[in-house]
């Protein structure tokens, strides 16, 4: 079970819930206004070429990439 793993760990297709995020406050702030904020439910659906993933956040699809995943920590949603 992935409970508090950085994105970058976390598996694809699985309900996960966004712990924290620690990253810069303008990074938040974005990331916010796309639905993607603690407590929200995600999916993240694949990797990018680059080593990001895309998330699939209220009916969106958010392009994140590899340097943000490991700032980002969720767990798998109940």
């Amino acid at each position: 079970m992935y409970v508090g793993t950085d994105l970058a760990r976390a598996p694809l297709g699985t309900h996960l819930t966004l712990l924290d995020s620690p990253a810069p406050e303008s990074v938040c702030q974005r990331l916010s206004s796309l639905g993607l904020r603690v407590g929200t439910r995600f999916s993240l659906l694949q990797k990018t070429a680059g080593g990001g993933r895309v998330a699939l956040v209220n009916g969106s699809r958010i392009a994140l990439g590899a340097d943000l995943l490991g700032q980002l920590r969720a767990e798998v949603a109940r």
